[in-house]
């Protein structure tokens, strides 16, 4: 990782004043790199040895990049203001600035995707690029709505979350040029410990975590998303009471736009009261458990077991 760290400051230095002033800032409110620990964990449980080639390097800067540049635009479209504790880049310097940003994060991933040489990877973030912008589109209509079940939802987790951890597991054999039978357990791990990883932050949003969560907590349901304990703590309720609680969650979303908040304190005693957050916890380390169990084909090894222990990891984390 600080092989990964000392090519990722060199990859987003450009000659050019507020690139290198934005990346310097997004330089110091890093997160915790684990889509790129990913890759070169995955790297590791295929049996790679010694220093890991440049282009597992670089295949891990791809998967960073492209995550980065996601949440960047996120924070414009959701008008946020902190991320990772931190002022947003759109904040700090204003959205134009911060989408102009996100674009040049965009085409640094893509460059490095071209310095794999290799279809397969073009192949897999073409299909991640699709995923990711259908699952943020779910999103953004299910909160406009606010019809989205628990099918619906698991569909846009799948697309909006776990599309990307997963290509940042399949990068790590992808790299070395390995085949399908590393290929395809990296993949399925990746999808289950994308799902564990979104419904843990919808338990963080709602105060179920440790002190410091790296965004205010309630921002989600301020915005009316659809979370998996809401979905089903509404499942438990009267009709009536459930349209009280999405009109409320509609209120909360169009005030939100103007500067303002509500107290949303009673729908989160709601969704404990109706076992919300009892349930998500479950699924989520059902997720997480099977995310290790599709692992069991690859060679026996410590990394093999550290992805499982990962994926528990995601599924019970506190930040």
């Amino acid at each position: 990782m600080k092989e990964f760290y000392r090519g990722y400051k060199e990859a987003l230095r450009s000659g050019v004043l507020v690139i290198d002033e934005v990346a310097a800032y997004l330089l110091r409110s890093r997160g915790k790199g684990v889509r790129p620990m990913l890759t070169l964990l995955s790297a590791r449980a295929c049996g790679a040895h010694g220093a890991l080639s440049e282009k597992t390097l670089i295949a891990a800067l791809v998967v960073e990049m492209l995550h980065t540049a996601t949440l960047v635009h996120d924070d414009v479209v959701d008008q946020a203001a902190e991320r990772r504790g931190r002022k947003t880049i759109s904040l700090v310097y204003n959205n134009k600035i911060a989408v102009l940003f996100g674009d040049f994060m965009l085409s640094r991933s893509l460059s490095g995707m071209l310095a794999q040489r290799d279809f397969r990877v073009l192949d897999l973030f073409s299909d991640c690029a699709y995923r990711l912008s259908r699952g943020e589109l779910l999103e953004a209509i299910g909160t406009r709505k606010l019809n989205i079940d628990k099918n619906a939802y698991f569909e846009m987790v799948a697309d909006k979350t776990a599309s990307l951890i997963s290509a940042a597991c399949q990068m790590g054999p992808l790299s070395m040029r390995m085949g399908d039978e590393f290929v395809e357990p990296l993949r399925k791990y990746g999808e289950l410990t994308g799902v564990a990883f979104q419904i843990r932050d919808d338990m963080l949003d709602l105060g179920s975590g440790g002190p410091s969560i790296g965004k205010p907590r309630g921002l989600d349901l301020g915005q009316a998303k659809m979370t998996l304990p809401l979905i089903h703590a509404l499942e438990q309720v009267k009709p009536s009471q459930r349209k009280q609680v999405l009109a409320k969650l509609k209120k909360s979303k169009r005030l939100g736009k103007k500067g303002k908040t509500i107290d949303l304190s009673a729908i989160v005693a709601l969704i404990h009261e109706k076992g919300g957050i009892e349930y998500a916890r479950d699924v989520a380390v059902d997720y997480a458990v099977k995310a290790g169990e599709a692992l069991d084909s690859l060679p026996d090894s410590v990394y093999r077991q550290h992805l499982k222990d990962f994926a528990m990891v995601a599924a019970t984390r506190d930040r």
